[in-house]
């Protein structure tokens, strides 16, 4: 019996046919003895032993399970006190722990100590296989793939320990182990005696090796423990020990730099102690790679000798710079150094970065960025920290180097914050990180759709500041002149405030008149003043700026040599030979633009930025040529440039967007099949610009910002081609993106939870906390002190972080089976169930053409009706009755003149003819496209209008000049959806309980009162019993916005009789001054003060039925964002409601008791009894109520304004 596997030597030389051989041997001898008898146990344990040795060479646990089975049988045929046993005991236990470490069964463990045990017990002291079943059963319980041993397993492996080192005195493994099993249960019960007993065993075995060259490894790990035991003691005599012991170790192998460094250390400790000269000079030589883990060491002044080489910038010897990362290394896979992880992680980071700046080796800036990572989060404030934050932005400037990588800019920019937050004392470093940061904050503002002037202005202040700081003559101020001289010439274009322009010209002319500079700095000064000579033409249209800004670049390319980065100027120079042709109209311009960005192309890298940006120029180049010559080969370059700039990865997202728009509108334009497939690409960016990563104002300026009408032209490109279902899926894909986004953070996620529910869970918590830190927002202002421009740096990384996190949970969701095509882009074969219930029309309109799109029911196809009938002339008109109807004043309720900015207009006259040419260039050809006939009790109709159809009445469209004229509402009962999404997967809500919710505001500061809202509360009264009615408003109850807001998800219906603001989104140039007029904004008026939108968003809220708005402008959309829904009525099909009633304008108030006393007593006519004895209206009906209620409010020959504005939207 042995305590390893018992293979004898020539297991490993044996073939399988040998084993093969024996077994068959044993089988065939098994088959001559088949009555149980101890001769058949015998056969059996050699056959057990034959498969145990064939599984060593053949790993087929078949035989081992076979084995284990055969040491079962042939004890159960010997009696219990047969001398066999003991042998078939331990050897089955051991056949069980080597099944363990394949099969990783915990009752492998369980019953191999079982079978051990039995074993031991059944064996007399003394017994010569004693010893080989006490290490069985210690090597079981230690085996490493064990579960954490239980305190009472412990106590037996150190017992057991003990008996194997009486029984064999100077085996050095045996002192090994207990030594350690001693630690172990030290680390678990503090006990001294513990300690005491390990340092006694390892003294006796320190003496056990040595004369023993091969006791080297064991040596090493008794000079670990006892470092760690003085560590935690203290005590000098275990110190002195372990001094000598790890000289002895270090004498053993000079090569193992491990236990030359712990010597380092632990005579640099007993110096610290005892001030021994001798010792401390023998640790001189080894310390020097320990020293800079204990920066703050009273006996450490300054960084030594091999930290400054971990530290500098790429400016030291390989070599040496070779052996510090190596000895770094070391440390840091040492589990007994884990406390000083931090610093040598932070030091290996620095280390690596230096000798990249040396070799240029990638993969040393892939290792250095994590390390720096995990040290930044474990270190204190402190020189070290300061140093790697400074370090690890640098790391991320290296990898952004030609590609764009937005994620490392904003992580840069928020540790270089944090570094200049905390001053050094040195001057000149602190000028160099703040410059740095500026740079980085123009690079992200040059990149961004958003364009937010705060990047400019925080810039600006932080490049001041370096000017500031250093004198006249230094060359760092003339660099620094240079970049905020770039900053203002952007801050320029983005304002439009010439004081910045003419700053920039003198800040440039100041560094370039400055002392000689070398040429290849002189040639950055002259390509930065083209660049602000560029910018001054856009302002002064003089071309002789432009001359000037080509001359220039012309210059800066004269100045550099062969080997010199060029790319940006040549970029530079085809700009600005682009935008001469396009003043001049001199081919030669566009030629030559061309050639040069052939010719760079070739020399840049494919794998960096400026490539791709380059064919984006070229792209506009051969566009501009091709309307020149017609040739289809610039045609055909110039889809194929453009192609090349929107799929390459390198690139901002919003450029890509940018080109693939210009890429579709010319392809269009001049009939190139790739218009689709460019339109799909850049409707495909839409969700990744105004992403969720986002704070809600910089979603909506980054809409704000994007040219409008790419989802329009991509459907009307669509239904060019004929292809009306990808017309529907693009208008869809391409528009209400802000609520799209924001809906899929509350994608139901029921069926998902039964394949995935731990991913579930995680989807859970993301989507929470991306809503809750998106709705919070940013507060912005210009400029920002350092302190609390790094505390919105760390918010928006947060925010960027949650993004990706989503994003990382999609796609895990994407990869189960049936979820492939989760949360993206809906198929036509989806949206088309959006009209399961009624018709569901689009319209579209661009410059060049206007169409409806129907999807009649699920079953048939899109009918294509264009409307050829809305010309120019009379979309002029539709226009000035959208101005019209959007410019009563003051936006109140209360005005009940209705008066009209500008000078006295006939308002009927106006409305009257525009509804005429609404129902005749629009309405009228649905109506007959769809054949319907007028009807007492008309279907309904859903118009999903987009575009300049958006905010007009198409439900009011009509001929009203004589009783015999007709209207829509003859032939239908009209609602309007924001997109088809707002009716897939919308049941009609399952309502246990019902309970009404009524707020009215008569009397609010700085707005007109409303008499009639307190008779509307009235009338609503007599309808709707008292016990499910929640009153607001009222003398006992007033309408507190938090009251209201705790109140609404408790509620079915909700109705709302107050003044509401429709805020615009102002185009403004000042960046962070746009949040000032965000149609965010956008509120109704309560008791103390305003509800806004954005308030109402963070309302989650499932199953409910309906609100009605009676208030003022609660359904006008925001021109300047006419796809994105952006009003108070999409805001509550958003937070839940099944239906809204809305206004597109200011309503009179004394209209609102008559509508809604009309259309409550409808729907409470058509009531259902609930579960209980309750009455729940049917909102499935409020539609069909409203049409009803404001008929009847025409029938009395009110004026058009007074009946139109009411619109019903949902289901």
């Amino acid at each position: 019996m042995a305590s390893r596997d018992n293979h004898s030597a020539d297991d490993h030389t044996c073939s399988l046919a040998c084993f093969d051989a024996a077994i068959s041997e044993c089988r065939s001898a098994l088959n001559e003895h088949p009555d149980a008898s101890p001769e058949r146990a015998m056969l059996l344990k050699a056959l057990a032993l034959s498969l145990r040795r064939r599984f060593g060479q053949s790993q087929q646990l078949v035989d081992l399970d076979e084995a284990a089975d055969l040491y079962r049988q042939s004890l159960t045929m010997l009696p219990s006190d047969h001398e066999l046993r003991p042998s078939l005991l331990s050897q089955w236990g051991f056949t069980l722990h080597t099944h363990f470490h394949h099969s990783q069964n915990v009752s492998d463990i369980v019953e191999a100590l079982i079978h051990h045990r039995e074993a031991l017990e059944l064996l007399p002291d003394g017994h010569p296989q004693q010893l080989v079943v006490l290490r069985n059963i210690v090597a079981t319980l230690l085996c490493k793939h064990h579960p954490p041993l239980e305190a009472f397993e412990l106590d037996e492996a150190v017992a057991l320990s003990r008996t194997i080192v009486e029984l064999s005195p100077s085996n050095k493994d045996s002192h090994h182990r207990l030594g350690q099993l001693l630690l172990r249960r030290f680390q678990d019960s503090r006990q001294q005696k513990d300690f005491d007993e390990a340092v006694g065993v390892h003294r006796t075995l320190e003496i056990l090796c040595l004369d023993d060259s091969e006791g080297f490894d064991i040596l090493n790990t008794v000079a670990a423990t006892l470092s760690y035991v003085f560590d935690n003691t203290g005590e000098v005599q275990v110190l002195d020990e372990a001094v000598a012991l790890s000289h002895k170790v270090a004498t053993m192998s000079a090569s193992d730099d491990d236990s030359r460094l712990r010597l380092g250390r632990l005579l640099l400790q007993r110096f610290k102690s005892s001030a021994k000269q001798l010792e401390f000079d023998d640790a001189v030589a080894v310390h020097e790679a320990l020293e800079l883990l204990y920066p703050d060491d009273e006996n450490v002044r300054s960084l030594n000798a091999l930290a400054i080489i971990a530290w500098v910038d790429g400016t030291g010897e390989l070599s040496v710079l070779d052996e510090v990362i190596l000895i770094l290394r070391r440390i840091l896979n040492d589990p007994q150094r884990s406390s000083e992880a931090s610093l040598v992680k932070a030091n290996l980071a620095a280390a690596l970065l230096s000798r990249y700046e040396l070799n240029h080796d990638d993969q040393d800036l892939e290792e250095a960025g994590p390390l720096f990572r995990e040290a930044l989060r474990q270190l204190p404030s402190g020189p070290v920290r300061r140093l790697a934050l400074e370090k690890m932005a640098h790391i991320l400037e290296h990898q952004m180097n030609g590609v764009d990588r937005t994620e490392k800019l904003n992580e840069a920019i928020s540790l270089l914050y944090e570094h200049i937050s905390v001053a050094d004392g040195d001057g000149h470093r602190q000028a160099s990180s703040l410059k740095k940061l500026a740079r980085l904050l123009h690079r992200r503002f040059m990149r961004s759709v958003k364009h937010d002037a705060q990047d400019l202005d925080n810039a600006i202040v932080l490049l001041r500041e370096v000017i500031k700081s250093l004198l006249p003559t230094d060359p760092a101020r003339h660099d620094a002149a240079h970049e905020l001289a770039l900053v203002l010439a952007s801050r320029f274009h983005h304002s439009g405030d010439s004081s910045f322009l003419d700053e920039a010209i003198q800040l440039e002319n100041g560094a370039l008149s400055a002392t000689p500079h070398p040429p290849r700095l002189r040639s950055k000064f002259v390509h930065g003043l083209a660049d602000i000579m560029y910018q001054k033409y856009h302002s002064s249209h003089q071309l002789e700026d432009l001359d000037k800004c080509i001359s220039l670049n012309v210059e800066a390319l004269s100045l550099l040599g062969p080997q010199d980065y060029k790319e940006s100027i040549h970029y530079a120079m085809a700009q600005a030979l682009l935008l001469r042709y396009q003043r001049s109209h001199s081919a030669e311009d566009l030629n030559v633009a061309i050639s040069i960005c052939r010719k760079a192309l070739l020399e840049v890298d494919p794998t960096r930025h400026h490539h791709s940006t380059m064919f984006s120029i070229l792209a506009s180049l051969l566009s501009a040529r091709f309307g020149l010559t017609k040739q289809i080969s610039d045609l055909n370059e110039a889809t194929s440039a453009f192609a090349s700039t929107v799929t390459c990865e390198f690139q901002p997202v919003a450029q890509r967007f940018f080109s693939a728009q210009a890429w579709a509108e010319f392809a269009d334009a001049n009939g190139h099949e790739s218009a689709l497939e460019a339109y799909g690409l850049a409707i495909g960016f839409l969700p990744r610009i105004a992403m969720l990563g986002l704070d809600l104002s910089s979603r909506q300026l980054v809409l704000t910002a994007i040219v409008d009408g790419v989802a329009r032209d991509a459907t009307a490109c669509a239904i060019r081609e004929g292809n009306f279902e990808r017309a529907v899926e693009f208008i869809e894909e391409g528009r209400a993106i802000f609520w799209s986004q924001a809906l899929q953070l509350r994608a139901p996620l029921d069926h998902l939870r039964s394949k995935a529910p731990e991913l579930v869970e995680h989807i859970q918590v993301i989507s929470n906390r991306l809503e809750q830190e998106s709705l919070r927002g940013v507060s912005k202002a210009a400029p920002m002190p350092h302190d609390a421009a790094r505390a919105v740096e760390e918010q928006s990384r947060e925010l960027l972080g949650l993004n990706d996190q989503w994003l990382g949970c999609l796609e895990k969701v994407r990869s189960i089976e049936g979820y492939e095509s989760f949360l993206l882009p809906k198929k036509y074969s989806d949206l088309r169930l959006a009209a399961v219930h009624g018709p569901v029309v689009i319209l579209n309109a661009t410059k060049s053409r206007r169409d409806a799109l129907i999807l009649r029911t699920p079953e048939t196809d899109v009918l294509h009706v264009p409307l050829v009938l809305l010309t120019g002339d009379a979309e002029q008109q539709l226009v000035r009755l959208r101005s019209l109807l959007s410019g009563a004043y003051p936006r109140s309720r209360g005005d009940r003149g209705m008066r009209f900015k500008g000078p006295l207009v006939d308002s009927d006259t106006i409305i009257k003819r525009g509804l005429a040419i609404l129902w005749t260039t629009v309405v009228e050809p649905i109506i007959r496209a769809l054949d319907l006939k007028k009807s007492a009790s008309p279907p309904r109709i859903w118009w999903c209008p987009s575009g300049s159809f958006n905010s007009l009445p198409i439900h009011a469209a009509g001929i009203y000049d004589h009783r015999e004229g007709q209207c829509v509402s003859d032939y239908v009962i009209s609602s309007y959806i924001p997109t088809l999404t707002t009716l897939l997967g919308r049941p009609p809500p399952n309502v246990d309980s019902f309970k009404m919710l009524v707020v009215i505001q008569p009397n609010s500061k700085h707005h007109e009162p409303i008499p009639y809202a307190t008779e509307e509360l009235r009338r609503i009264e007599k309808i709707v019993d008292n016990d499910v009615l929640v009153r607001y408003g009222i003398q006992d109850a007033p309408a507190l916005v938090s009251d209201v807001l705790s109140a609404i998800p408790t509620a079915t219906i909700l109705h709302f009789a107050c003044h509401g603001v429709q805020v615009s989104a102002e185009p403004a140039r000042q960046g962070y001054q746009a949040v000032k007029s965000n149609p965010l904004n956008s509120a109704l008026i309560l008791e103390d003060g305003s509800m806004k939108l954005t308030e109402i968003m963070e309302l989650s809220l499932k199953n409910k039925s309906l609100v009605f708005l009676s208030a003022c402008q609660t359904a006008t959309g925001d021109e300047t964002l006419p796809d994105e829904s952006m009003h108070l009525s999409a805001t509550m099909l958003f937070a839940g409601f099944q239906g809204v009633v809305g206004t597109l304008w200011s309503i009179d108030d004394r209209d609102g008791p008559e509508v809604a006393e009309a259309f409550y007593r409808h729907l409470f006519s058509s009531s259902q009894p609930s579960r209980g004895s309750q009455v729940v209206p049917d909102t499935a009906e409020a539609a069909r109520a409203l049409h009803l209620a404001v008929r009847k409010l025409r029938e009395k020959e009110q004026s058009f304004m007074r009946w139109v504005p009411f619109i019903h939207l949902g289901f």
